[in-house]
């Protein structure tokens, strides 16, 4: 796709899973912003780029503040990323809850860790790719 080549030549970084999922700003929010969660040789990126278009009015379920907002670019080199959690998802959870799958992806930025909450197409290999990458990482040494 001309997309994924003008992606890799504008970056420089090669695309190894991508997916269509949502990221989830602040604890208790329901309604996440819509983007493509990236994960390249280099890093692992969330890409949100607000719009009208038929894609985003068919999975909003109410009015989005998303419609209105600026684009969203996270940007996180992999030797940076610590973890990642995927909530116990019980038999009514899988039946009536949401498609998507929701983790939360840990990193490091200077001295801090942050979190997301993300969601993401569970047919996307991109969970597979994360959790193998995570788990063949040498554990960080103490600070």
């Amino acid at each position: 796709m001309q997309f994924w080549a003008e992606f890799e030549a504008e970056t420089g970084e090669r695309v190894e899973a991508r997916a269509m999922g949502a990221l989830f700003e602040r604890d208790g929010d329901d309604q996440g912003l819509w983007g493509l969660l990236i994960l390249t040789d280099k890093s692992f990126r969330f890409k949100h780029m607000p719009g009208e278009n038929w894609l985003a009015s068919i999975l909003r379920m109410r009015k989005s503040e998303s419609s209105n907002s600026k684009p969203v670019n996270i940007v996180v080199p992999r030797s940076e990323l610590v973890g990642i959690a995927e909530p116990r998802r019980g038999f009514f959870a899988r039946a009536f809850g949401p498609a998507f799958a929701h983790f939360n992806l840990t990193w490091r930025e200077g001295e801090t860790e942050k979190t997301g909450r993300f969601q993401v197409d569970p047919s996307a290999e991109l969970l597979k790719h994360l959790h193998s990458l995570l788990s063949a990482k040498p554990a960080s040494p103490p600070v």
